[in-house]
């Protein structure tokens, strides 16, 4: 897959310019992360802005300085790839910006991509400015043509958005109910990054053992067995009590993306063994009805030993959701990443299964004849008649003349799992009366 697209604006900037809340002004959506400490945008984050049924891609980019710290330096590598294929790029200045040493170096990068012609010159912060009092000194950043905004204010950001849609290569929108998302998330430092590069077959994630390298959600396609899937490589989700307020944030982003996610893969480190907040994503991605695939990252790094500590434990936690798929892996040297292919045809075929009604319900009728629910409050319940409403994921309702219990709920559940091998996915089961 392409790193840009034809349709593709990129914002590029100092630290702290105010892209990242530009950004979210211009999608109206907060997806990236904001903050007053540099480099917190530490990726490209692209977001999809609809507008009169157009659709164009518009991308933040960290802050381009000369920090020597290694996260900074690892993404500067990947900059000049990400601006070649841009259909308009986004020069952001903080208008009180006197960090002219930094601005000359990406005025200098831009103008070694011969990219002139399609660079907007955005000046920020200009709540309380008037265009005549600009500081000459930044003139000669001025390109195809500039605007004066405040992201934060939303002051003058609809004329640039105007602008961007008029100039940009804007395509019809997307038939996007067709796409499939599958989240990857975890623990930090469990080896979502090193996983999401794996299966891309390529180096899109910074990685580090620095935990918090990731912060923002990046989506790329991933094809296994000729269908396509969109990967979503999130922020590690730590502890619940968390001090810092940007990975806070940022974990919240991560779990947010398991509401359209119709498929989780939940990455362990197998040398760190399962724990209490591995299995509160394990059942966050059930809650979100999330197929969860679990991963076991790092397998090759144990014994034999300790690999049956591990399984036994597993055991233990999965004892409630023994339906999860479980695959062992090293994402560094993609060793069981060939398990992938045919376990998610397995995964796919069984959320996109449609069971016929009349089939549903022969078999629950001589169930609840066979074996019925214990009565709830003194009433029994009846079965009225059983559907299958919906797929991706299989979805249920059961119409019932008063309530079962809980028990029984989940009697059913494992019925419909074994009778009709709904094996190893989320289902949404509906219990009406």
């Amino acid at each position: 897959m392409n790193e840009t697209k034809n349709n593709e604006v990129i914002l590029i900037g100092l630290p702290n310019s105010g892209k990242s809340t530009l950004i979210n002004t211009l999608s109206k959506n907060k997806t990236s992360i904001v903050g007053s400490k540099p480099n917190t945008t530490r990726d490209k984050v692209s977001h999809t802005i609809s507008v009169n049924d157009k659709e164009i891609i518009i991308s933040d980019l960290p802050g381009l300085d000369d920090n020597p710290d290694f996260l900074n330096n690892e993404f500067q590598k990947k900059v000049k790839e990400f601006l070649i294929g841009a259909n308009r790029i986004l020069f952001v200045i903080d208008i009180d910006s006197k960090n002219f040493d930094g601005l000359d170096k990406i005025n200098s990068l831009i103008q070694d991509m011969e990219s002139e012609s399609k660079v907007l010159t955005v000046f920020n912060k200009c709540e309380n400015f008037n265009n005549y009092e600009l500081d000459k000194r930044l003139f000669k950043y001025i390109y195809d043509k500039e605007f004066y905004v405040s992201g934060y204010h939303k002051i003058g950001t609809d004329e640039l958005l105007e602008n961007i849609l008029k100039h940009s290569g804007v395509s019809n929108s997307l038939d996007s109910s067709n796409e499939i998302f599958i989240s990857i998330i975890g623990k930090p430092n469990s080896g979502k990054s090193t996983l999401f590069n794996s299966l891309l077959n390529k180096e899109r994630s910074i990685i580090s053992d620095i935990p918090g390298t990731t912060r923002d959600s990046l989506v790329e396609e991933v094809v296994f067995n000729n269908k396509s899937f969109k990967v979503i490589d999130t922020a590690g989700v730590p502890r619940k009590k968390q001090k810092n307020q940007i990975d806070r944030y940022a974990s919240s982003l991560s779990l947010n993306t398991l509401n359209n996610s119709l498929i989780s893969f939940v990455v362990i480190d197998s040398t760190q063994g399962i724990n209490f907040e591995d299995m509160r994503l394990i059942k966050e991605s059930i809650d979100n009805f999330s197929t969860p695939i679990l991963i076991l990252n790092k397998w090759d790094l144990l014994n034999e030993e300790e690999k049956l500590y591990i399984n036994t434990n597993l055991n233990t936690y999965l004892k409630k959701f023994n339906w999860i798929k479980v695959i062992r892996i090293s994402a560094l040297t993609k060793k069981g990443l060939d398990k992938f292919s045919k376990t998610m045809n397995e995964i796919y075929k069984q959320l996109e299964s449609r069971i016929d009604t009349s089939e549903l319900n022969l078999y629950f009728r001589e169930l609840w004849v066979s074996s019925p629910p214990h009565p709830f409050r003194g009433r029994r319940a009846k079965l009225k008649y059983v559907t299958q409403y919906e797929i991706n994921p299989p979805s249920f309702s059961f119409n019932l003349s008063s309530r079962i219990p809980k028990n029984y709920e989940s009697f059913i559940e494992n019925k419909l799992r074994k009778e009709f091998k709904f094996s190893n996915v989320s289902l949404l089961i509906k219990f009406k009366s």
